[in-house]
């Protein structure tokens, strides 16, 4: 059997995770256990009767390090030390030593045990741990846009950000100590709303608040606030962490869009109240860029179908009446007047749009005649700027299932993108394929400034364009591509971009199911057919038209007589009050907009007469009335300026049963 001393010095040279050696008087290593081989990197044969002293770095011995932990062992009985050490190899390791002196029973000094542990991975996770915190303690403090501060449990300050000095206008010094409550008005101490926000935040752990706190100087400003207890590993509240953003902008801004409202529901009522509220309305848009984007883009949209509109209304009177040119004149001031009422549609409510509520129409389009009817609409556009268009389009493109004006919109607005980076004897090539029978793919390649590569992703989000000179440049907010996008998908396709880089051209192609939207029963196409009549199906009907706009009441008059029914005219509300006392008409078809007495009043005097129960009456206006608002007037119809005259003539038609 084995003594109790060979046991234990077993036991000591079997420890692998710690170094335990024993070590002269003077310092010589006199034993050498496992652990401190793989920990020291020395066999006992190497180092067994050295001087303990070469595990310490050139510093430590310079300063006598290793003699005076020994002197103190030897003083005090252990000294305790942590430090970098030396390996075999070299390198440098973070340790933990303990140094005990041993003592004879005379108490004569026989030597020192010695115990190391090497804390290099447990000192690197501190390191890190702490650079984190640093790091974290840095970027808090060097914050400007927000007030990051935390308060003890009692609601005192105790740390004091950059964006904190920013906002409130205190320094450091000049706040830590006080409590929180400094920062309220008057109305809201007496509320007690500081002591109330914390007890939510002890209760819920967060809480979030708006409203008007005060700075150094005394001035008010609107505050977004947001307090987050803070707790330790043993549930201890220890503080809060306080976040404040100046939200004073955001709130005059939320003031003023409020205020356009209320002018708007007053220009309803009169015309010098209208003129007021658009005065007040441009003025607030210089102020909200979002809005002022909006009705730029509004313009931009609506351009090509004026022009269009206005130029051939300049020729008509230089054309013959029966030549083609005229009738192609009459034909493209009515397809430009629909898509001009179509983009006002489109971009006044294309929140519409975004949101998934996009209407389509139901037609069949014969591809390539979509397709050269928009190169048609861009012509002009592409000869002044001396462009080349052309086409390679495969023969059995056919017919697809879309919505007429919409699908001429999504090729118009990338027709224009290209043509707008396209410089001065470039080209625009538009190319159409049937891919495998059922996808229609259409690409437009311009030879224009091209893309940058990490701006792709963006090119297709609302009010985005690429940074730089391109934008002084050109110009524009960036809406139209995104309408195409959502226009593409809506109709079950997808729109894709590529650019090999700037000065290298792009490429936008269309993918489109041919199936596309199905097309109901009946469905008709795009252009009615020649010698089309209209159905007469307000025969005998007396209805009286009320507008202060002669043009307007002329064409509405034409419309709803060759319906078949038998319409008088009036200019102003006054007149129609005497047309209908004394010839009871079936239905009255009014303006809103007009001097002296507008369409509201109207409706109100008509029904109080006798025939005011029985008389049907409608609305037709340009003014943006919803259905059920309308009603609760007393209109049994509201119709949207422009109309369609098939539609008008069906709307009344179902208006008078």
């Amino acid at each position: 059997m084995t003594s109790s001393n060979e046991e234990f010095a077993l036991l000591v040279d079997s420890v692998q995770d710690y170094a335990i050696f024993m070590l002269s008087p003077e310092g010589e290593i006199r034993s050498w256990n496992r652990g401190a081989a793989r920990i020291m990197g020395y066999d006992a044969h190497e180092i067994v009767g050295q001087h303990f002293s070469r595990f310490y770095t050139e510093d430590d011995l310079a300063a006598r390090k290793p003699w005076r932990e020994l002197e103190i062992a030897a003083a005090e009985g252990r000294v305790e030390d942590e430090g970098w050490r030396i390996r075999k190899d070299g390198r440098r390791f973070w340790c933990n030593t303990v140094i005990t002196a041993l003592r004879s029973d005379s108490a004569e000094l026989i030597g020192f045990a010695k115990v190391t542990r090497d804390l290099t991975e447990r000192r690197n996770a501190d390191e890190l741990i702490r650079h984190s915190e640093e790091a974290l303690r840095l970027l808090v403090q060097s914050v400007q846009e927000y007030a990051i501060f935390m308060l003890d449990p009692d609601g005192v300050v105790s740390t004091w950000n950059a964006g904190a000095h920013r906002i409130k206008g205190y320094t450091a010094d000049e706040i830590i100590g006080r409590h929180f409550s400094t920062f309220y008005r008057e109305d809201d101490l007496a509320a007690a709303k500081p002591e109330r926000i914390l007890e939510i935040a002890r209760e819920t752990g967060h809480v979030e608040d708006e409203g008007w706190r005060l700075r150094k100087d005394g001035s008010q400003f609107w505050a977004n606030v947001v307090i987050t207890s803070v707790f330790d590993d043993t549930g201890v509240l220890r503080g809060f962490a306080k976040v404040t953003r100046d939200m004073t902008e955001r709130k005059h801004a939320d003031e003023v869009r409020q205020s356009l409202l209320e002018q708007r529901e007053a220009r309803l009522q009169a015309e010098e109240e209208q003129r007021v509220t658009e005065a007040a309305y441009r003025a607030a848009l210089e102020t909200n860029r979002a809005k002022d984007e909006f009705l730029m883009t509004l313009s931009h949209e609506l351009r090509t179908p004026i022009t269009a509109i206005l130029g051939w209304a300049r020729l008509l009177p230089t054309v013959p009446s029966g030549s083609p040119m005229f009738a192609d004149a009459v034909d493209a001031i009515g397809r430009s007047a629909r898509l001009q009422a179509h983009l006002i549609d489109d971009v006044l409510d294309v929140s519409r749009i975004v949101a998934g509520k996009l209407r389509l129409s139901r037609e069949t389009l014969d591809t390539a005649q979509l397709i050269l009817g928009a190169i048609d609409a861009v012509h002009p556009t592409a000869d002044a700027r001396d462009i080349s268009v052309t086409t390679d389009m495969s023969p059995d493109l056919g017919a697809i299932v879309a919505d007429p004006t919409r699908m001429h919109q999504v090729l118009w607005n990338l027709l224009t993108n290209a043509l707008k980076f396209t410089p001065k004897g470039g080209q625009v090539v538009v190319r159409a394929r049937l891919v495998e029978s059922s996808l229609l793919e259409i690409a437009i390649r311009d030879t224009g400034e091209g893309i940058d590569p990490a701006f792709l992703p963006h090119v297709f989000e609302a009010f985005r364009q690429e940074e730089g000179t391109l934008t002084r440049t050109h110009g524009g907010l960036g809406l139209g591509l995104s309408i195409v996008r959502y226009l593409v998908e809506a109709h079950g396709g997808s729109v894709r971009a590529e650019s090999p880089g700037r000065n290298q051209g792009s490429t936008f192609t269309i993918s489109l199911p041919v199936a596309g939207v199905q097309p109901e029963s009946g469905a008709r196409t795009t252009e009615p057919a020649a010698g089309d009549t209209t159905p007469l199906l307000l025969a005998g009907v007396q209805i009286l038209i009320v507008d202060d706009d002669r043009d307007t009441r002329e064409v509405i008059r034409a419309i709803l007589r060759r319906a078949g029914a038998e319409v008088t005219a009036a200019d102003s509300a006054a007149a129609a009050l005497e047309h209908i006392r004394a010839s009871k008409p079936d239905l009255l078809l009014t303006d809103i907009a007009m001097p002296s007495m507008d369409g509201y009043q109207l409706v109100r005097e008509v029904r109080s007469l006798d025939i005011g129960s029985s008389l049907k009456i409608a609305a037709l206006t340009a003014f943006p009335e919803g259905a059920g608002a309308a009603k609760q007037v007393g209109f049994d119809a509201y119709l949207r300026k422009p109309i369609d005259p098939a539609e008008l003539i069906e709307s009344l038609a179902r208006v008078l049963g």
